[in-house]
């Protein structure tokens, strides 16, 4: 029987916290499920993008929430790690849509975007109406409340790889200490107004008495969702052991490039030797004929890449001074630079370079795929981490932060050395690991036994099937 699944997959536009998800949604509908998003207006654009070429609009219906406290370009004006753009005010938007058709009561008593947000809220529930949410590890908070005050039921992506201990009901926690004992107490009331207003009969709820529920007990329902983590458990330390109902799963690998009204793919067509472009018998009119394409080095610092502003800068940099030596003379560099800095003034010198592409959005998972990719330096996110291994493309990772250098202690673990640190980077070092990483017989068969691991998890799909699961319990029991 078609059910209807709402992916929410972060607050905020990290990217690396999106895309796993659309794999989900796509095999989800392809099975005959309604999908849906949600999400802050920023956030749109992920979803909208994931579309069929030639199409206008994307494949998932998506609704906007949290349009007062989080207006469109707030992600952009915000330049922090997760943990730190994390803000309370959206929570409250969550609790006091418990109140129902009482909520009209408080609108003299919470301010007008509060106000508007949490009856948007609402109607968005109400409309969506969903049978399973499908939330992020950064809104495990937020998942819990939708479960208290909707009642419903919850899987938990967790699209980085975290310490066992570091479950979401842990940062569910982390985010409570955010507020004060009396909020606290407001919130596990509005989650239990209905049953507050049933107990109190005509008279009014007290939303601040103290319910004597610990916090720890309040999160408790977070230790029984289901959490899938994007990424084989090959590639994790062997010894993490987080229990029966964390499942590490294929590494969800979209099967297209994400497609913007704003951007054009067609000018990489004379650098990206695509690998049907070997096979064709009828290349296209005036293109660069495969043969005659360079070999590509590809740069990124990923899609947040203002979090670290400048060390990307000193990156960027360092490699098109890097794009002046001999070794480097028969190769295309291709600078991912992003929308902020495509533009500025600090590449005005490296413009004039034949050899040098700058671009504020590229095609990443043709380019991961293109036949004359030599080498791709990249930042260590690890939904870019797990592109490169599954095409089984050099790479090479400079981490500039978050959780990039423990992303990159996991492939030495693996027998795979290819690890720069930032701070030691300058043209010189670049060259040399480039040509290092190049002749490391050992790190590359070690990356092409990973890259078996990773394609045959892909197929497998195991984690659009605890999905199916939790859609249809009596027959996981059954089975």
């Amino acid at each position: 029987m078609p059910q209807k699944v709402l992916f929410w997959p972060d607050v905020y536009k990290e990217q690396g916290h999106w895309l796993p998800t659309l794999k989900w949604a796509e095999d989800l509908s392809k099975l005959g499920h309604s999908v849906e998003y949600m999400g802050i207006r920023d956030c749109e654009g992920i979803v909208d993008a994931y579309r069929d070429e030639g199409a206008t609009s994307g494949k998932f219906p998506f609704a906007p929430i949290f349009q007062n406290i989080y207006p469109q370009g707030y992600t952009t004006e915000s330049h922090t790690s997760p943990n730190e753009r994390w803000r309370p005010d959206h929570i409250w938007a969550i609790a006091y849509s418990a109140l129902g058709d009482d909520l009209v009561n408080y609108k003299d008593k919470l301010n007008k975007d509060l106000y508007e947000d949490a009856q948007s809220f609402r109607t968005t529930m109400a409309s969506v109406n969903p049978d399973l949410l499908v939330s992020g590890y950064f809104t495990s908070l937020e998942s819990l409340l939708i479960h208290k005050i909707y009642d419903k039921k919850v899987v938990i992506s967790t699209t980085y790889l975290r310490h066992p201990s570091e479950d979401p009901a842990m940062r569910a926690l982390q985010n409570l200490m955010a507020f004060s004992p009396t909020e606290y107490f407001k919130l596990v009331n509005l989650c239990r107004y209905q049953e507050l207003k049933t107990a109190a009969g005509d008279g009014p709820v007290d939303l601040l008495q103290d319910p004597d529920v610990k916090m720890e007990k309040f999160v408790e329902d977070l230790e029984h969702f289901e959490e899938l983590i994007p990424c084989p458990h090959d590639y994790e330390y062997s010894h993490y052991n987080p229990g029966e109902i964390v499942h590490y799963v294929e590494p969800c690998i979209l099967d297209r490039d994400l497609i913007s009204s704003n951007h054009s793919s067609a000018w990489f067509d004379d650098l990206i030797k695509d690998p049907q472009e070997s096979e064709s018998e009828n290349p296209a009119p005036q293109s660069v004929p495969a043969e005659e394409k360079k070999g590509i080095i590809f740069v990124t610092a990923g899609s947040q890449v203002l979090d670290y502003e400048g060390k990307a800068r000193h990156l960027f940099h360092c490699m098109c001074d890097a794009m002046k030596s001999a070794e480097l003379s028969k190769y295309h560099l291709i600078l991912g630079v992003g929308k902020k800095l495509v533009n500025d003034y600090e590449w005005d010198e490296f413009r004039t370079m034949p050899n040098i592409t700058f671009a504020d959005w590229v095609p990443q998972r043709r380019i991961l795929k293109a036949e004359n990719l030599e080498i791709a330096l990249i930042h260590g996110g690890l939904a870019t981490i797990k592109e490169c291994v599954y095409n089984n493309k050099k790479f090479l990772i400079l981490p500039l932060g978050k959780d990039q250098i423990d992303n990159a202690l996991r492939l030495r673990k693996y027998g795979i050395n290819n690890t720069v640190p930032i701070e030691k980077i300058s043209p010189k070092v670049l060259i040399d690991a480039i040509m290092k990483l190049k002749s490391d017989r050992k790190t590359l068969q070690n990356l092409k036994k990973l890259s078996e691991v990773f394609q045959r998890a892909e197929t497998e799909s195991k984690g659009t099937q605890v999905l199916l699961d939790n859609l249809n319990p009596q027959q996981q029991s059954n089975s």
